[in-house]
């Protein structure tokens, strides 16, 4: 029987032509423990053939599917995410990115860490791309992936977590550390800083500068990176996402600009 919650989830996926990751995430999203959300796609104008994984997902009947989508205008994952968002029905969005396959406890964990005034951060399994092309949507079915973390890992993962709890403790305005593809925060809490910064174009730094803007506003993390896995499968097998990312140069000065501030003027509401 799947653990029932107080408050309602939704679970945002963005995507951008990753239809081999895609079948791969969805077996994960499909043997979770916790199964009471819907899901909205942040598709950032991707081929037919990325949404034909999502229309096969959704025709399984497992959850409710919404997907939304944009023009290929470049790397637009910030505005992308918006897009998702301002469909979402759960007081608590969790993100996990279309290249990740998250643990069979991953959402149970963010679910049962939900609070309205904090956002919860955790971890990366790095597979490498033998790994990941050795991962077929049956060894998902199976949990293969669970068994794929190394001890030098786990260690790390650890320490991560760890390291977390003291920046909360010592109130350190960059942290905790918090990869975008596995993440959540109250849906109240998201609004009150305008979303994602739509500015986010061509360059990476949405997920700090997100993480920096709720640190802003008040609001602390909670490390989840000893607990709420996901594994990151390589670029590599999408060969389309992989030259969509020679487009992540990190453009520092705006996100040093922008970490100054806690509610974007360009976000959910323009």
């Amino acid at each position: 029987m799947s653990p029932v919650a107080s408050h309602s989830v939704t679970l945002i996926i963005p995507s951008y032509n990753q239809p081999n990751c895609l079948r791969l995430m969805l077996e994960g999203v499909a043997r979770q423990e916790f199964r009471a959300f819907d899901i909205v796609v942040g598709d950032d104008g991707s081929d037919p053939d990325t949404f034909e994984v999502f229309d096969e997902f959704a025709q399984r009947g497992l959850f409710e599917v919404t997907t939304t989508t944009q023009a290929d205008e470049g790397f637009r994952k910030a505005a992308a995410l918006n897009n998702a968002v301002r469909k979402a029905k759960g007081d608590q969005l969790v993100f996990i990115d279309g290249d990740c396959v998250p643990y069979a406890d991953t959402i149970r964990r963010h679910v049962e860490a939900f609070h309205p005034e904090r956002y919860c951060v955790a971890g990366y399994v790095r597979l490498t791309l033998e790994q990941s092309q050795a991962l077929t949507p049956e060894r998902v079915v199976e949990g293969a992936h669970e068994h794929l973390a190394s001890a030098a890992q786990r260690r790390e993962l650890s320490s991560i977590h760890w390291h977390n709890h003291l920046y909360r403790l010592t109130r350190k305005p960059r942290k905790p550390k918090v990869l975008g593809g596995n993440f959540s925060v109250g849906r109240e809490l998201l609004y009150s800083i305008n979303g994602f910064d739509n500015r986010f174009a061509g360059f990476s730094g949405e997920d700090s500068d997100i993480r920096n803007r709720l640190n802003n506003s008040g609001a602390r993390g909670t490390s989840l990176w000893n607990s709420a896995f996901v594994c990151h499968l390589d670029h590599a097998l999408d060969e389309r996402r992989t030259k969509a990312s020679v487009l992540r140069t990190k453009d520092r000065g705006f996100i040093k600009e922008n970490s100054r501030i806690a509610r974007t003027p360009d976000g959910l509401e323009r």
